[in-house]
């Protein structure tokens, strides 16, 4: 590894496989910059790329980075300088990677760019495409992942090769490039601290963050991260787009980002809802009618397309559109083109088409109630949002969100969610979405008492649902640890908290559990018992995987959803050794 500084970094003598530019026979290795202002997690990162076969150079900030790469646009350095692939964070110390990012991308197009950061919301990654980054790596990222996406984007492109007569005829900056203020990335106004131990710097989750994005979007989950990088890349293509998901997953709100980041921002967003319109003025509504065309049309009005022309035509629930409205629609999307109802002169628009539905359309097209060629025009980018119910770990953000906002609403204190309260409302199924769980913000805002919201507060339904959970989705800590005994593949370390946890009454759940004992813990003075909790909380699924894939390490990474290198990485950290598995 390389650092800016001049400081050499020298690796072993082992023999790492070369990566080349796409994997070009006899090549040099290809060229990663790497930049992070912390010094604990750029020294992980670059062993990690170097042992892929990377040559790694690191810097400090991205103005280092950046002067380099000016002093080679001003022909002071060969072009044979260039990385093939930068890896850079956003904030930083004097200048941030996305106006680094974005000055990159005005001047050496064809270098990749992978933007990463602990601040995962949807306007860091939609801000990360706009800059013209290959990828968004959100933290926390297993490092195999990173490896694979700067792979990608390794390959992605030939090797840069930037003459003299390149650089002046693809870019319009004068000799003294360096002085102007614009085309500098931008100083950068925080920092951010170092963890605590190296080895956790990709993995470290970041802390709860206030939602300040105006799109009212939230999630840290890597589900939610899926749809940031999807509204992300399709923000600015004109193409069609349909949404699925069930109802309350925010279909409307995903389509109003994709409008308000688009080219059409400053157009009109219609918004119509194709299950709230009797079937006999669907088209009316959409395609607007002539003066007279029935009773009751003494003017003439103008459609939904219409009053969308240049901007985004959001149509919600098009499952329940009626056939022969399909046939109508079908025309608009293949030319832009359709008549007013009782009009005899086409209309033209320009109009990106968003659809949303929580049905099967294939199995309507199936049943004969949508049309197959509709759905397949439809049907060329699918955005499926996950259910609140596999993404729990979003719930307290959300619930803060919805909580602050019913406070406004009811000009009252905003309250703040025990966290034993927490507990009960991630265990819970959440049907009706995030909706629903806004709505119960709402309910708690008005009826419960005091400042705190506690376990009895909370609606009757979620305490039904939590308190009586079905049969087949029980599962006690104690049971858990029974199980992997009495299979004999594992002896776990026992402690206080352990024995507490596994006296639970078996009608509860892990979730309930681990509630239980975390307010018995805080009751008898312990202090950070999120600290005591995780490692153990880990190591019963890692040595449950190990055992369910038969001490197969690769196969075990894949059951947690960890890579290779985070799994070797987690046993050692968690002292797992030979003798607390069974190898077969």
């Amino acid at each position: 590894m390389t650092q800016h500084n001049d400081t050499q970094h020298l690796t072993s003598n082992e023999q790492i496989p070369m990566v080349t530019v796409n994997n070009a026979p006899d090549a040099t290795p290809a060229t990663l910059w790497l930049i992070d202002d912390d010094a604990a997690l750029r020294l992980v990162l670059a062993d990690t790329f170097e042992d892929a076969g990377l040559s790694v150079i690191s810097f400090t900030q991205a103005q280092a980075a950046w002067t380099r790469l000016n002093d080679v646009l001003q022909q002071h350095e060969a072009a044979d300088q260039l990385p093939d692939v930068i890896l850079t964070d956003i904030r930083m110390p004097m200048m941030d990677g996305l106006s680094f990012s974005d000055w990159v991308h005005q001047h050496f197009p064809k270098l990749p760019i992978v933007i990463m950061t602990a601040h995962s919301d949807l306007t860091s990654a939609i801000s990360s495409y706009q800059t013209g980054a290959f990828e968004y790596l959100p933290k926390p990222f297993d490092l195999d992942d990173a490896v694979a996406t700067i792979y990608k984007a390794i390959n992605y492109q030939p090797n840069l090769v930037v003459s003299s007569h390149s650089i002046e005829s693809n870019t319009n900056v004068s000799t003294d490039t360096k002085e102007q203020p614009a085309s500098k990335p931008n100083v950068a106004k925080s920092a951010r601290k170092s963890p605590k131990a190296a080895e956790n710097k990709a993995q470290e989750k970041p802390k709860p963050q206030t939602n300040n994005n105006p799109s009212g979007i939230i999630g840290q989950s890597q589900a939610m991260q899926t749809v940031f990088r999807a509204i992300g890349r399709l923000a600015h293509s004109p193409i069609t787009v349909l949404i699925t998901g069930e109802s309350g997953t925010g279909k409307e709100l995903v389509a109003s980002a994709l409008h308000e980041h688009s080219p059409r921002a400053q157009q009109p967003f219609i918004a119509l809802n194709m299950a709230a319109i009797p079937h006999d003025l669907i088209e009316s509504e959409l395609f607007g009618h002539e003066k007279g065309a029935f009773t009751g049309a003494t003017t003439t009005r103008q459609g939904r397309f219409e009053q969308a022309d240049g901007g985004t035509l959001f149509l919600d629930e098009i499952g329940d559109m009626p056939y022969s409205t399909q046939t109508r629609l079908l025309r608009v999307l293949a030319n832009g083109e359709f008549f007013r109802v009782g009009g005899q002169q086409p209309v033209k628009v320009d109009v990106r088409i968003i659809a949303a539905t929580h049905q099967n359309l294939e199995a309507l097209v199936k049943q004969g109630k949508f049309r197959e060629d509709l759905f397949y025009r439809l049907n060329v980018i699918r955005l499926p949002l996950p259910p609140l119910r596999t993404r729990p770990e979003d719930i307290p953000a959300l619930a803060t969100y919805f909580m602050q906002r019913a406070a406004k609403q009811m000009n009252s204190a905003e309250k703040q969610l025990h966290p034993t309260a927490l507990q009960v409302m991630q265990s819970f199924e959440w049907r009706g979405n995030v909706r629903q769980l806004e709505n119960v913000c709402l309910w708690l805002t008005v009826m419960a008492t005091g400042d705190t919201v506690m376990v009895e507060d909370l609606p009757p339904e979620l305490l039904e649902n939590t308190l009586s959970p079905p049969h087949h989705n029980q599962s006690s800590i104690e049971a858990t640890q029974n199980q992997q005994h009495n299979d004999g593949a594992y002896s776990p370390k026992q402690n206080n908290q352990n024995n507490q946890v596994s006296q639970t009454n078996e009608n509860q759940s892990w979730q309930q559990a681990l509630a239980i004992w975390a307010e018995q813990s805080l009751q008898t003075g312990e202090t950070d018992i999120l600290q005591t909790a995780t490692p153990e909380f880990e190591r019963v699924l890692l040595k449950a995987a190990l055992n369910h894939s038969g001490g197969k390490k690769i196969a075990a990474a894949n059951l947690l959803g960890w890579g290779r290198n985070t799994l070797t990485r987690k046993l050692q950290q968690l002292e797992i050794t030979a003798s607390d598995r069974q190898d077969n």
